[in-house]
């Protein structure tokens, strides 16, 4: 039972967002988020 099952990793794709996108989805949401070098984090 000692089988070792190799899988391909997942690519993880981040997507950069200008200002202006971050602004437009912000507008439209009930929550808050950060926007930082292109990525857009919840806040808590």
């Amino acid at each position: 039972m000692d089988e070792i099952i190799n899988e391909p990793a997942v690519e993880y794709q981040k997507r950069h967002f200008t200002i202006e996108e971050y602004l437009e989805m912000e507008n439209a949401s009930l929550e808050k988020h950060e926007y930082f070098q292109g990525e857009i984090f919840a806040m808590a």
